[in-house]
């Protein structure tokens, strides 16, 4: 793209300047001088004497970018990026830094902070002061006179250190520019305010009365003091800043000192300090900007002295605002139709800390006496503020005696305010638009507030936006707007000066997939973005003499003042010149007020140009008038429209939309001011922007598509008139819907209905009249109008985009093709609002509204209504309401127009998207049309049907589709005097029979045809969930043409969703589906509530059930009954019962879960709903007295077969066989008390002969009662080997009662004393847990019996494949179903696929075996798996908690051992080449480095079945050796003690072993006979690693380990050929062992002795296991005293 740069002087485009070659973002100028900023950094400075082109010089500042600069009484005032500013003498050619500083505080302790630097983002110079903009969107001034804004207009007193304008804190100022002797500054408006008396009695820390130095202010504020000014801030409703994470009451600091004053009267200080700057290093926000725009250290954006103290302040708003004006204990009255209601009442006192502020307090209390011979003046139409009066001229010099004696008043109390503010703080400020010399007061009474501003009718509140803030992105041009913080706008500078707004960037935003959700978050963004930049207003303050404030008036302005005309009004862009202001609002149209260029004054106008011009009014002729007092409308050559301005001293430089120049005001002297059209450039070129200042104009202009220039003349107009139409019908006629809907105006809603009825503008009165009792209407037109305001801030937000897009690709520039689904959406969903509300009849008026609303219109919108459609108010108010609908078609026409433009070449991608484009604006506009013919055609059924059916069926989303008086429908064989008429609307079938009527829901229906028979012609069946209907027409058309009505709507109603036809429908309606529907007839789900997918009237899918008692299903559904994964819950008294696993022909069947209402846990197997099988009951909590876990095997609901039940509450374990939930067959119990005993149980009680078994290792046999009790015969047996043999009763823990022989035992004592009958009446370990083992047969298909022993013979090819088939079914289904559950799936690593297998087995191809065992018994979705992990949960109920008894160790031990083999005989059928059970199978590998292995049942399975029970085997184990291992323990403890030599001695190792070569057994004691641990530690440490491996053979593998370390490190010592003796060997060894400090070695031999392979008793690993052993009994057995 060609860009080129135009540089010339006055209104001449020959009198060139010299411009720099780079891009020029800056111009300022002052007589002869010009100076240039570009977008490098760079600064130009050019000399010009009269018609020579001049000079041009760089400006060396060495590393400093640029980004904005001004002239100043002969010196440069610029900014740099890093926001700071300097200065620079033109005649000495100084550069000095200008420091801008907040001004210093003293906290109430005492101590005193210096202020510190403000960052500056531009500047602004007029005659008598200049205006710094912070990035804190915040004003600084520096100066004299009243355009400083600092409440002052006495010239004499200047300002020398930069102070800011605290009138502007909490706001957002976006622009400022400074004229000869006056400001006008761009502000955002402010948002509406919502008082939460809540937060009244919260208190925030005032950080402006703390410093960061002082140490008793950061503890009273928690250190958070330190970091006020950074942006950890978010907004609250008035737009200020409240802290994000400690203070989230809404509530901070508000205001901060006043600035403070010099008396210094040079114009900038030239050595740069103050005694109030703080150095860089108490700087949080400091930073360095590179020349290329990238930031080296961002600064951060301070936030000192604007956080509100008290929400209940006293807040003014602004005049022209669309806001509601909140004032302490004030009653303001709001309409004449609204009583008084009370806005505020916080707060009583309003206290200064700001002597200025006080002193005009005080003015304005003592106003009122100036307010003598005052005459009304005109209330503007746009305004909702106080009446204005203007002073008559006779009154003036009365008026400024008397303000001077109340600025003296004001004086003396602002020196006690000050004083008192110190300890105070701030308490609240006024946003006042005048002063006392203004020319424009308030009226204020002696007993008048002055701070109360009285609101004009229909004031209202409105609803507070989506996004009121702006963040300000500081110094850059592209525009931004994060996810966080997309609720901000931003405002930027552009290289013209005026401001750009956020927008979305172009990446994917044609993606035809992309995410509905992003597409609706992108259109948040989009009518955001345009919402901030209508909500704009324009204030000035200084010099009014020639009118330049835009007030009406010539008074002059020490404070700022709105100029109400242009609020709200998109003003984007404010120029100011000597002694005239521009504005340039976002719709191209441009407002000008001042001494336009003239020497003498002229009358001022006052006519309000927005509200009596028509917003496309077109003209041949240009005119301006002389001066002008308020904003008036700039009139261009045929209408044209603005995109961008400037303004020198006594002109304006505008570039209309096209690219023209025309110049505004003189020529040559002698002339009248005209608008005219300068030539710039060539015709080829286009001029886009333009800088100007003084005389110096500095004009961009590049190459424009003109598909862009006529698009975008198109969308200002229409936005023109959205603006229009927004501010007169929409925002008044928002009004009166609020009152209606809130219920606050005067008039019943009956008297409402009769006026409706019979208005005669309202010709569909009777539906109206229906419809407004209710508040759907009201609610609807809200949303109407919402709507139609959010499709005039995306018009905005696109006008912007492409004034600000400088893209060659048409495509790119044009929004609704570059952003064509976010734009395409918010239409759509006007275009779904507007019909809704057509449909109802909202688009109608009542009288009430028509003379609110349409009778007060401007006469100039009469202009934009054709004459057919001015018959009724009504007609007169939807077609302004529906104009956004015809835009849509002319969205389509243009984009037609492009896509056949035969004139333009476009690339083929360009055109693909211009018709991707069109594509979707086509299908909206044709379903716009579509729409509003449905809801035309439902609006007019409303009116002629029943008031029955309208009241109950009437709503504003739903559409008539069909109506059998017009197209003939009856039920088949239907009685000759019935009566059955049928209405389709696109969600319900409306069965009508006289009176009554019925409605079946579309989305539950399924329609197909009847073939015709001789009972029936041109029959439809219709298939409903509960019933079904056949239905006849008369002629085969009308069949037809039913069904597909039928189809169409069933295809809306599923489909749509609320869309009106945006969707690509199916040909038919889908007959799978999601649907709500309540059963009434059904007696399975009678009175429920069914919401989840159907197929052809049945239940069927995922779903959810809900009954009124409370039941409620969730889950899957078949057929019309549960199947599948589901959750029931049941309510009951108690509680809920929750029933969850997998259901069958509405049963669970299964594993599942029951949580009972009793707080009772089940999880197992169920039938029926019933537990079933193996599974696991918990009752009670663990601290209540019936808490108790079962687990074991039931039947149909009762405990029955082997099981486990742990009655944790009274320490007892019972380990047997159950029968209906009683104790019924052989079983043992044990107790916490080290009491066992075992027996056979009948019906829950112990009867009959049985064994008992006592802690000191006494024991019992005879006969046994219930609970363990002594009942009958029996013998006693002492470990002494003594015994009493006669009758017992009673019970160990409370006494027995003996009547027999005591027999004085013969034998020595045996230790263990364990009877011979011990396990005699113990359920066999291969009977346990036959149940669990079944389930796992049974997934994969296993049958059982005598044939598991012989599988090679019985599993042939087809059998064991079948097995195979039925283990990846499985799998598939434990897959699917925990992909239902919400749990990740387990990744299967090859285990679903059919391993490769052989006849015989080799060594690689049992390693691959072994492989894919670890693998699926390691995978919980695997069968053999999931039967592990049931074993083991088993195991560890048996064995594991509390009760955990010695007694114990020999039946786990024996379950082990059954676990393996029955293990190894399932993993046989998968693999039938595995030797069998007895059969020891040796494989030798062909590589060396691999050990030969023998494949025995504990080879296979040891491996994956240890590591889970180890945990509660090897606790027995422990328990069991306990007396033993506390006897070695003793032992080793105090060998330990000693040191190597000493123990090595004790032991008998061989000196030759350890002793150092060449030194003597004396001399070794002097050096080594200290050290300890210092030998065979690497054999120590293999040895210590006995208790971490949980195999036998691991194990073994350790032990030789151990001695392979032990004979290489005496190999290294002795040689390689040293051979061990045993009496050599065991010496070391038992060194070796009682270093490693093995607590429990006799718990881990004898695991390795019970559960050891016989084979490997044998050999060189049996000799190291028997040393092993043979270490620990001689250790154990050794005296305690024997020892050095």
């Amino acid at each position: 793209m060609m860009v080129a740069t135009h540089g010339w002087r006055g209104g001449d485009p020959k009198n060139m300047l010299i411009v720099p070659t780079e891009t020029v973002i800056r111009v300022a100028a002052a007589d002869d001088l010009t100076v240039f900023v570009t977008a490098g950094g760079r600064l130009y400075v050019g000399q010009y004497n009269g018609q020579d082109r001049g000079t041009l010089q760089q400006v060396e500042l060495g590393s400093r970018c640029v980004r904005d600069a001004a002239v100043y009484k002969g010196q440069v005032v610029f900014v740099t990026d890093a926001g700071e500013v300097f200065t620079q003498d033109l005649e000495k050619k100084e550069v000095h830094p200008l420091p801008v500083l907040e001004p210093k505080k003293t906290c109430t302790h005492g101590q005193e902070e210096k202020g510190r630097r403000v960052r500056v983002r531009s500047v602004a110079a007029g005659s008598d002061h200049v205006l710094f903009l912070s990035n804190q969107d915040e004003i600084w001034v520096q100066g004299r006179g009243p355009a400083l804004g600092l409440f002052t207009n006495k010239i004499e007193n200047e300002i020398t250190n930069p102070a800011r304008v605290d009138f502007f804190k909490g706001r957002r100022v976006m622009q400022v520019e400074a004229g000869a002797y006056f400001t006008v500054a761009l502000v955002e408006a402010l948002p509406p305010v919502h008082h939460d008396p809540s937060l009244e009695s919260d208190h925030l820390p005032d950080f402006d009365s703390y410093v960061r130095s002082c140490e008793q202010c950061r503890q009273e504020t928690g250190d958070r003091v330190l970091f006020e000014d950074i942006d950890e801030f978010d907004k609250c409703p008035l737009g200020l800043l409240v802290r994000k994470d400690a203070f989230t009451d809404g509530r901070s600091d508000l205001l901060s000192p006043a600035p403070s004053r010099s008396s210094r009267n040079s114009v900038f200080h030239e050595d740069g300090e103050s005694s109030d700057y703080a150095p860089d290093e108490l700087d949080p926000t400091s930073g360095e900007v590179s020349c290329d725009g990238t930031t080296l250290n961002t600064p951060v954006e301070q936030r000192t002295g604007i956080e509100l103290k008290e929400m209940s302040r006293v807040h003014k708003q602004s005049e022209g605002s669309d806001f509601e004006v909140v004032d302490c204990n004030d009653e303001t009255e709001i309409g004449k139709e609204v009583s008084d209601r009370k806005l505020s009442s916080s707060g009583t006192s309003s206290l200064f800390i700001n002597a200025d502020a006080a002193r005009q307090f005080i003015s304005r209390q003592l106003s009122w006496m100036t307010a003598t011979s005052i005459e009304q003046g005109e209330l503007l139409a746009d305004e909702r503020v106080n009446n204005k009066y203007h002073i008559d001229s006779a009154t003036e010099l009365i008026k400024e005696n008397v303000a001077s004696a109340a600025n003296s008043a004001a004086s003396l109390v602002a020196t006690g305010v000050r004083t008192v503010s110190d300890k105070v703080g701030q308490l609240s400020r006024h946003f006042s638009s005048s002063e006392v010399a203004d020319g424009e007061l308030h009226d204020l009474s002696p007993d008048s507030d002055p701070f109360i501003l009285e609101s004009s009718s229909q004031t209202l509140k409105p609803k507070m936006s989506k996004s009121e803030t702006f963040n300000t992105s500081t110094g850059s041009l592209p525009r931004k707007l994060s996810e966080e913080h997309s609720r901000k706008k931003t405002h930027t500078r552009t290289a013209s000066g005026g401001l750009s707004f956020p927008k979305l960037g172009r990446d994917g935003l044609l993606a035809l997939d992309k995410d509905p959700k992003q597409v609706e978050k992108n259109s948040g963004i989009i009518v955001d973005g345009g919402r901030h930049i209508l909500n704009t207003e324009v204030w000035a303050w200084g010099s009014a003499n020639k009118g330049q404030l835009g007030l009406g008036d010539l008074s002059h302005r020490s404070t700022p003042t709105s100029v109400a005309t242009l609020n709200h009004m998109g003003v984007t862009k404010v120029v100011c010149g000597s002694h005239h202001s521009a504005a340039l609002t976002i719709d191209g149209e441009v407002f000008v007020w001042g001494e336009n260029f003239s020497s003498h004054s002229g009358g001022t106008q006052t006519n309000d140009v927005a509200n009596n011009q028509s917003p496309n009014k077109s003209s041949t002729t240009a005119k301006v008038e002389p001066t002008v007092g308020t904003p008036q409308r700039l009139e261009l050559p045929e209408g044209a429209l603005v995109r961008d301005l400037a303004s020198g001293d006594n002109f304006l430089i505008i570039i209309s939309v096209d690219g023209l120049v025309y110049y505004v005001g003189k020529l040559r002297e002698e002339e009248k001011t005209a608008v005219e059209q300068i030539p710039v450039g060539d015709a080829a070129m286009r001029c886009r922007s333009v800088l100007c200042q003084c005389d110096s104009v500095v004009c961009t202009s590049d190459e424009m598509h003109p598909q862009v220039i006529t698009f975008l003349q198109e969308e200002m107009k229409y936005l023109n008139l959205l603006k229009f139409v927004a501010q007169h019908v929409v925002k008044p006629f928002q009004q009166v819907t609020e009152l209606t809907v809130r219920g606050k105006t005067s008039v019943t809603p009956y008297r409402d209905k009769v006026s409706a009825t019979n208005d005669k503008n309202c010709p569909n009165g009777k539906l109206y009249a229906r419809m407004e009792e209710s508040n759907q209407l009201h609610q609807t037109k809200q949303v109407l109008l919402d709507s139609y305001l959010d499709v005039t801030h995306a018009v905005a937000s696109s006008i912007s985009d492409m004034l600000d897009d400088q893209a060659s690709d048409v495509t790119a520039v044009i929004p609704i093709i570059r952003q064509v689904e976010e734009y395409k959406s918010i239409y759509q969903k006007y275009m779904n609002i507007v019909c809704d509300a057509l449909a109802i009849s909202g688009l109608t008026l009542s009288s009430k509204e028509a003379i609110t609303v349409i009778e007060k219109c401007p006469p100039v919108l009469s202009s934009l209504v054709p004459e057919s459609k001015k018959k009724t108010n009504s007609e007169y108010f939807a077609h302004l309401i529906l104009r956004p609908l015809q835009h849509v078609h002319e969205y389509a026409d243009f984009l037609m127009k492009m896509k056949q433009d035969s004139e333009t070449y476009y690339s083929p991608f360009t055109l693909d998207k211009i018709k991707i484009a069109h594509a979707h604006w086509k299908q909206l506009s044709n379903a716009a049309h579509k729409s509003q013919v449905e809801a035309e055609s439902t609006k007019a059924y409303w009116e002629t049907c029943s008031p029955k059916i309208m009241e109950a069926l009437a709503n504003p989303t739903r559409r008539i589709l069909r109506d059998s008086r017009t197209n003939p429908i009856n039920v088949h064989n239907a009685g000759r005097f019935s009566s059955h008429s049928f209405v389709l609307f696109t969600d319900i079938l409306v069965h009508i029979q006289y009176s009554n009527f019925s409605t079946y829901s579309l989305s539950t229906m399924w329609v197909e045809p009847v073939p015709n028979t001789s009972n029936i012609q041109n029959g439809i069946h219709i298939t409903l969930p509960e019933e079904t209907l056949t239905l006849a027409c008369p002629t085969s058309s009308d069949k037809s043409q039913w069904i597909y009505a039928l189809q169409e709507g069933i295809k809306r109603s599923v489909m749509s969703k609320g869309d009106s036809g945006m969707q690509v429908m199916p040909r038919a309606p889908p007959l799978i589906r999601s649907a709500s529907h309540t059963f009434t007839k059904n007696a399975q789900y009678k009175d429920a509530t069914y919401n989840g997918q159907w197929f052809c009237g049945k239940l069927h899918g995922e779903g959810t059930m809900a009954w009124p008692d409370g039941r409620r299903y969730e889950g899957q559904f078949r057929q019309g009954v549960y199947q599948g994964l589901g959750r029931l819950e049941v309510p009951s008294a108690g509680g809920v019962t929750v029933y969850e696993g997998m259901w069958k022909n509405g049963k669970l069947e299964g594993k599942g879960i029951i949580r009972y209402a009793n707080k009772d846990v089940y999880i197992g197997y169920l039938r029926e709903s019933q537990p079933h099988g193996h599974g696991e009951l918990k009752k009670g909590r663990f601290s209540s007295q019936a808490a108790s876990v079962y687990t074991g095997e039931w039947s149909n609901g009762t405990k029955h077969g082997y099981g486990v039940l742990d009655e944790i509450a009274q320490g007892e374990k019972y380990l047997g066989m159950w029968q209906n939930n009683n104790r019924h067959g052989p079983g043992m119990v044990v107790t916490m008390n080290g009491v066992y005993y075992e027996g056979n149980f009948y019906q829950n009680k112990l009867t009959g002969y049985g064994l008992m078994m006592f802690e000191d290792k006494t024991y019992y046999e005879g006969e046994l009662g219930a609970g363990g009790t002594f009942a009958g015969r029996g013998t006693l047996r002492y470990p002494s080997g003594d015994s009493i043999e006669g009758t017992f009763s009673g019970s160990w823990e409370d006494g027995i009662k003996i009547n027999g022989m005591l027999h004085k035992g013969i034998a020595p004592p045996d230790e263990e004393n364990i009877p011979k009958s011990f396990g005699k009446f113990s359920v066999s370990a291969s009977q346990k847990w036959e149940c669990i083992l079944q389930e796992c047969r049974d997934k994969l298909g296993i049958s059982s019996g005598p044939e598991m022993n012989t599988s090679k013979q019985c599993c042939t090819n087809t059998s064991r494949f079948q097995i195979w088939d039925n283990l990846a079914t499985q799998l598939e289904a434990e897959k699917q179903l925990a992909s239902r559950q919400g749990g990740t799936v387990e990744f299967l690593d090859g285990i679903d696929r059919i391993p490769e297998l052989k006849e015989e087995l080799d060594y690689q191809h049992f390693m691959d075996i072994h492989t894919y065992l670890g693998r699926a018994f390691g995978c919980r979705l695997h069968p053999l798996g999931q039967l592990l992990l049931s074993l083991v949960d088993a195991f560890r109920a048996t064995y594991g908690g509390v009760v955990a008894h010695p007694r114990l160790l020999p039946y786990a031990v024996q379950e082990v051992h059954s676990f393996t083999s029955r293990l190894f005989e399932i993993v046989r059928v998968l693999f039938p080449n595995l030797p069998g059970e007895n059969e020891n199978l040796l494989l030798e590998s062909e590589n060396e480095d691999e050990e030969d292995i023998v494949v025995t049942p504990a080879y296979v399975i040891h491996p994956w079945l240890l590591p889970h029970l180890y945990s509660p085997l090897s606790t027995l184990y422990v328990l069991y050796h306990q007396p033993k291992d506390e006897e070695y323990w003793q032992r080793l403890l105090k060998w330990n003690k000693q040191p190597d030599t000493a123990l090595m001695t004790f032991l008998g190792v061989d000196v030759k072993f350890w002793l150092p070569e060449g030194t003597s057994l004396i001399e070794s004691s002097r050096t080594i006979g200290t050290v300890k641990d210092q030998h065979f530690t690497e054999a120590i440490e293999t040895l210590q690693m006995l208790s971490t491996s949980f195999s036998p053979r691991d194990k073994l593998n350790l032990i030789h380990r151990t001695f392979q370390q032990v004979s290489k490190a005496v190999m290294t010592k002795l040689g390689s050929n040293y051979l061990w003796s045993m009496d050599d060997l065991f010496p070391v060894f038992q060194y070796v062992v009682v270093r490693s400090r093995i607590q429990h070695l006799g718990a881990e031999i004898q695991l390795i002795d019970d559960l050891l392979d016989p084979h490997m008793q044998h050999g060189e690993l049996g000799i190291m296991f028997t040393t092993l052993r043979a270490c620990y009994y001689q250790i154990q057995n050794e005296k305690v005293s024997h020892m050095l």
